[in-house]
C-alpha cells in the first residue's frame, strides 16, 4: 500500500511559484504539490544533477516510474517507494493552484 503525501493548507499560485523560481528558491511540482528540494538535493540517489536539472518542474513522470532522463543508456525508469513517499511528506511547502 502506497504511504499517501500529507496535506497541506498552504497553497500558492503559478505566478508565486515562478516568482520564488526567480529569486533562487529550489522547488519542483510533483503533481499539485509544491516541494523544496534545497537540503535534499545532495542527498537524492539518483544524484544531485536529477533534481538540480528538473528545478521549477513536474518532476511527477520520473516520480511515477513513466520516465527515465536517460533511456539510451539502459536506465530503467524507477517507481518510488514508500520511503521516497515519507521524503516528499518533508519536502513539500505547498499545493499549487492554478486560476481556472
Amino acid at each position: 500500500m502506497e504511504k499517501p503525501f500529507n496535506e497541506t493548507r498552504e497553497t500558492i499560485t503559478r505566478d508565486e511559484f515562478d516568482d520564488k523560481i526567480f529569486n533562487g528558491e529550489e522547488l519542483v511540482l510533483l503533481d499539485d504539490l509544491v516541494l523544496d528540494i534545497s537540503k535534499f538535493k545532495t542527498e537524492h540517489p539518483g544524484g544531485r544533477f536529477l533534481l538540480e536539472h528538473n528545478i521549477s518542474r513536474d518532476i511527477s513522470k520520473f516520480f511515477y516510474g513513466g520516465y527515465s532522463m536517460e533511456p539510451e543508456q539502459g536506465i530503467k525508469p524507477v517507481r518510488h517507494s514508500n520511503i521516497a513517499r515519507a521524503i516528499v511528506n518533508d519536502l513539500i511547502v505547498g499545493r499549487l493552484i492554478e486560476k481556472a
